[in-house]
């Protein structure tokens, strides 16, 4: 396999129904793509959506613009294909590949990152408001091809041309993402309606996924978070995250994913280590010990 000539066999532009509902998707694609890119990018991740046209690459290897084109993220959600077998060489293709741009492999995952883990666990009642990509269920996928191996995209990232210190930084920010936020963004999705997209498919439900988001806990991210505990704000919104997770209402919810995840970090809570301060405020939680104005409120 070459970039400059993938199979495209999975693109029926052949078959007429195949194709019009593929143009039929676009509009909505194209809202959250063309934001901060300029037209003639956006019309590449569109040549790509509907026919697999790879972007003439040699244009861009030497443009150091933020948003780009056919960056990792796109490559992998805009192929037709929901199949490991197929998207995992095609992500190894353009992870190796000498045609790309060092910043099309970081913008991928910075946006896979923070759409998924950040903005989809969000108070938005329909995909109408919410402006980013929306994956659906192929969003694990994507997660187990670009997080399989954490070690390989560290030593890719490692083979660009910058200073140590910011490959260094560009490594902790993937790898390292969110530490202790990602309770807040759960405590999101609790207080999503059941029934929407977003909370039918939140990342958060997928055991590697979650394993994954306690890994950012390290050490840095925890001095951060002893140091956030001085400010007030900070100290309600950590109380009435564990709150939400202890008070939430699985019977009232009945069995979805939403429910067995709360059993499951529930647990977690319970039987792992984490620092002793965040620790003993989950402990206070399940005691009563601490009051929680609104916590179901957006």
């Amino acid at each position: 396999m070459s970039l400059d000539s993938i199979d495209t066999s999975y693109w029926l532009t052949k078959d007429e129904i195949w194709f019009d509902e593929r143009k039929a998707q676009w509009p909505a694609i194209e809202k959250v793509v063309s934001d901060n890119r300029k037209r003639t990018e956006v019309n590449v991740i569109k040549q790509y959506f509907l026919r697999g046209k790879m972007p003439k690459w040699e244009r861009y290897q030497d443009w150091d613009d933020l948003y780009r084109h056919l960056d990792l993220m796109h490559l992998l959600w805009l192929h037709p294909s929901t199949d490991y077998e197929v998207l995992k060489p095609l992500y190894i293709e353009y992870m190796e590949s000498d045609l790309i741009h060092r910043k099309d492999i970081l913008l991928g995952y910075t946006l896979f990152l923070k759409h998924e883990f950040r903005t989809a666990p969000s108070s938005k009642k329909s995909l109408k408001d919410y402006p980013f990509p929306f994956m659906g269920d192929k969003n694990i996928l994507l997660f187990n091809i670009m997080f399989e191996d954490v070690s390989y995209v560290k030593d890719k990232i490692n083979r660009f041309p910058d200073s140590q210190q910011n490959i260094s930084k560009k490594i902790k920010y993937i790898l390292e993402f969110m530490g202790f936020e990602h309770f807040l963004r759960i405590r999101r999705w609790l207080m999503q309606d059941k029934a929407s997209p977003l909370s039918l498919h939140c990342i958060y439900q997928f055991d590697k996924a979650l394993e994954w988001g306690l890994t950012t806990l390290t050490e840095e991210q925890s001095g951060e978070f002893l140091k956030g505990l001085e400010i007030p704000e900070f100290v309600k919104s950590y109380q009435k995250s564990l709150y939400c997770l202890y008070h939430f209402d699985t019977d009232k919810e009945g069995d979805t994913c939403r429910t067995q995840f709360v059993h499951k970090i529930r647990k977690i809570l319970d039987e792992r280590d984490f620092i002793p301060e965040f620790k003993q405020m989950w402990q206070d939680v399940k005691e009563g010990k601490i009051e929680v104005k609104d916590p179901w409120k957006r």
